[in-house]
């Protein structure tokens, strides 16, 4: 049985995913295996794959697993996990590229720390020196949010615990998966992982970021930036994580600054991108998943909840963090 298990869903990736298993061919730390799924794509990297591992096999086993639906992110690593049989699961975006020592440094963590569920890389924006994601945080705007996003690339160099992983790039303790679950399907795509980030927290289990796994991401080169699917799922998703994962007396806590950030949010989406219809689709189709959610709710509060409501927002990045504060005003101006 291997270590690791790699998956990495691919979706019309005939222009990355090629490279994304030459940087795992690659890969310093070789006991693993890779299960590709592919979310019936329209293009021909399926073909390519297959061609690719024709020519240059890997030694560990490669299953490809082909479905006949796309089921978004959540849905298809949803199931590479049923093909997987190793001790650490990981997720890589068939947009990114991990430099050589990425598994092994990830792998290292993991061994080390049996307290952690989750081990968070360094994504930087391909063909820069810019910080794609230092690992995730979660604001008392009660929103996830990717660390160090925009920032050089020199900074965040120190490992370090954090609220959450980037599931672009991460690893996971299979028995914290058997614990608290996997993704929720219903997210399809965004926020899975701040939904996956959360549960873990709630469950007591802690993430590590790790600098020194580092990872060449092609930033949404699968949905768009800024794409109608892009915004309609963030900002439904957003709610059902809150739905979800808020402990009832920490919602109220963080409420009146919710509600202005609710505000901030509607106007930029209204203005800046003339797109309010879209918005109230969005948070309409989270009210329609209301009572799905309540379930999943109850369940996570009486049978996965282990930490208190005082720690939970101490790991919460607050929202005049000048750092995070910063971000959001640079995003507000340049989208």
């Amino acid at each position: 049985m291997p270590k690791a298990s790699i998956i990495v869903v691919n979706y019309n990736g005939q222009d990355c995913v090629i490279d994304c298993l030459k940087a795992l061919k690659g890969q310093l730390f070789q006991d693993f295996e890779i299960i590709v799924v592919d979310n019936a794509s329209s293009d021909d990297s399926l073909g390519e794959i297959r061609s690719f591992l024709q020519k240059s096999p890997f030694t560990g086993t490669v299953r490809i697993i082909p479905l006949e639906d796309n089921l978004g992110f959540a849905g298809g690593n949803v199931v590479g996990l049923r093909y997987t049989e190793a001790e650490y699961i990981a997720l890589l975006n068939n947009d990114a590229e991990p430099d050589r020592k990425w598994l092994h440094n990830l792998i290292n963590v993991m061994d080390t720390e049996p307290n952690v569920g989750i081990c968070a890389s360094k994504m930087i924006v391909a063909g820069s020196r810019i910080i794609d994601s230092a690992g995730d945080g979660h604001a008392t705007l009660l929103k996830g949010f990717k660390r160090g996003e925009g920032e050089s690339a020199e900074k965040y160099d120190l490992q370090e615990y954090t609220f959450g992983a980037c599931a672009g790039a991460a690893l996971y303790r299979r028995k914290m998966l058997d614990e608290i679950g996997f993704f929720d399907k219903e997210f399809f795509l965004i926020y899975e992982d701040t939904d996956l980030n959360f549960g873990a927290q709630l469950a007591g289990w802690k993430v590590m970021y790790v600098p020194t796994a580092i990872v060449s991401h092609k930033v949404r080169s699968t949905i768009g930036h800024m794409s109608e699917m892009a915004i309609f799922y963030s900002l439904r998703n957003s709610e059902l994580v809150r739905i979800k994962n808020l402990p009832f007396l920490l919602f109220l806590r963080c409420l009146p600054v919710l509600i202005i950030g609710s505000i901030f949010e509607f106007l930029y989406f209204a203005i800046k991108y003339r797109k309010p219809r879209l918005y109230l689709e969005a948070k309409i189709d989270a009210l329609k998943s209301l009572q799905g959610s309540l379930r999943k709710r109850k369940c996570i509060m009486q049978m996965m909840k282990k930490v208190d409501n005082k720690y939970l927002y101490s790991i919460m990045t607050p929202v005049w963090n000048k750092e995070f504060f910063t971000m959001k005003i640079k995003k507000l101006i340049y989208g």
